[in-house]
């Protein structure tokens, strides 16, 4: 069997090598990071969820199949993760009116890069209204536009990582381009 990098990574982890797992956190904290503060728009839940993962993967790495690719593995673990949250939180993530978040915080969570130009200016601004509409729209559909755009996922790793059927997950994004449009034209862009 040929292995990735992750899994030489976790290899190595198993065998006693700590640096590695450092190794494996400095890779995915950002991706990690990146997705739960997108779910739970709070930047210090999202820290806390962070840590919380990384330490559940540590404790359970063992189990680990290497037959499977160990990102949807690992972001299989941190969906759930996110999700026990939302719902033990609903009433919170669900609040359209949320201004927790600031502007500020959003462009610092997504690694953002300030350069000259008008141009570059109108498409942050774009983008950012964009994800500010994302964040509005239910979490059953968010969730999936996130793992498929923010974090570049396959539709069959986005279905084994929120068990669902590739289908539904078609549908489901499907659905949330139709809500984002509806959303966008409502509020007078793109006409």
């Amino acid at each position: 069997m040929v292995l990735d990098d992750d899994q030489v990574l976790i290899k190595k982890i198993l065998e006693g090598k700590k640096s590695s797992f450092e190794e494996l956190m400095k890779k995915y904290n950002k991706k990690i990071f990146g997705f739960i503060f997108r779910m739970v728009r709070d930047e210090e839940i999202a820290i806390e969820l962070t840590q919380d993962f990384f330490i559940k993967i540590f404790k359970i790495l063992a189990k680990y199949n290497f037959e499977y690719k160990f990102s949807t593995w690992a972001y299989r673990i941190c969906y759930n993760l996110v999700i026990d949250y939302v719902r033990k939180n609903q009433a919170y993530i669900d609040s359209l009116d949320d201004d927790s978040v600031s502007q500020k915080q959003m462009l610092k969570s997504e690694n953002y890069v300030a350069e000259d130009g008008f141009d570059k200016l109108a498409k942050e601004e774009l983008k950012e209204y964009i994800w500010e509409v994302v964040d509005t729209i239910p979490v059953k559909y968010r969730e999936l536009i996130l793992l498929r755009y923010l974090q570049g996922l396959k539709y069959d790793e986005i279905a084994s990582i929120t068990e669902l059927p590739v289908g539904t997950v078609k549908n489901r994004i499907f659905k949330a381009k139709e809500i984002l449009k509806t959303e966008i034209e409502n509020d007078g862009m793109f006409k």
